[in-house]
Order: structure tokens, then C-alpha cells, then sequence
């Protein structure tokens, strides 16, 4: 889907205007760690036109707030970083959301806040994820990658657990 492994067989087409959002487990190392996560996004996204207090409310919807929003980036807990993370994928206003374990680094608070968004979410959505609390939250189809084999699961995440 993001284009860095080649399909063995056949082709992968995506339509030139979709934009795809990605969360992976070395997300934050695209961050700058000598920057503030205030000066960050401003550097990021400068097609958006946003006065610091504007840009501090961007920041702070995802729980980036106060002097946090000023201090270092490398200072910060891997669970500010991915919150800095979501902030950035919400700013490209992506179609689809592809999500590998983004629960790894956050409370849980945080994983009920991430579910809440993503079920308002108004694209798609693909979720890799062990955490069975999140995709309790936000699932509506559970596809099982098994043995070289791809199949629909017809139950819920619980009966799943249970095999």
C-alpha cells in the first residue's frame, strides 16, 4: 500500500489523487529532535497560513500542551512523540489510515482517545495491532493473516481471542 515492497505477481495501482497517512513503529524518527514540536509542525506545514496561538491549539488537540509544546522534541516521551506523530498525519488530511501498532507508546486514556478518532474518521483504515481494547473499539471487520492465507473472521476480537 505505501509502495516499498513489489508485488511477486501482478500489479498494485493506487489512484494518483489518494493520500495515505502512515503510522509504523519508526514513525518518530522522522521527527527533529533538536526542534520544539512548535517549530516543528510550522516547518512541516508551511502551505498552512497559522499565528503561533493557532498552531498551539493544532498541537494541543492532541495533548501536546503547555511548555511541552516549547521544549525539545528529543526530550520528550515516546508517547508525546507519537501524539506529535497523529498531529502531523491529521494536518495532511489523509483519505485512508494505515496503522501499525499504534498503541505501543500510549496510556490508556490515549488508546480511547485514538479510538474515539478513529471511529470519526470519515476514511479508511487499515489497523495492525495486538491490543485487543483498541480494535475492540473501532473494528467493523477482523481479516485474520494466517499460514499464507487471508480470510474474514465472523465473529468479534473476544471470539477470536479465544481460539
Amino acid at each position: 500500500m505505501c509502495q516499498q515492497i513489489h508485488p511477486t505477481k501482478g500489479e498494485v495501482r493506487k489512484h494518483g489523487h489518494l493520500k495515505i497517512a502512515r503510522y509504523h513503529q519508526h514513525a518518530a524518527e522522522a521527527l527533529d529532535l533538536t526542534m520544539t514540536p512548535l517549530d516543528f509542525i510550522k516547518k512541516s506545514f508551511p502551505q498552512y497560513e497559522k499565528d503561533t496561538e493557532e498552531w498551539r491549539r493544532e498541537i494541543g488537540r492532541f495533548g501536546v500542551t503547555g511548555k511541552s509544546q516549547t521544549e525539545a522534541i528529543g526530550c520528550m516521551s515516546d508517547g508525546v512523540k507519537s501524539r506529535l506523530i497523529f498531529c502531523m498525519m491529521a494536518l495532511e488530511n489523509p483519505h485512508m489510515l494505515l496503522l501499525d501498532e499504534p498503541t505501543n507508546h500510549l496510556d490508556m486514556e490515549c488508546i480511547d482517545a485514538l479510538a474515539e478518532a478513529i471511529n470519526e474518521f470519515p476514511g479508511g483504515m487499515v489497523l495492525v495491532s495486538h491490543d485487543f481494547r483498541l480494535i475492540s473499539q473501532v473494528f467493523q471487520s477482523i481479516w485474520v493473516c494466517d499460514n499464507k492465507t487471508i480470510a474474514l473472521w465472523k465473529g468479534d476480537i473476544t471470539s477470536y481471542k479465544n481460539t
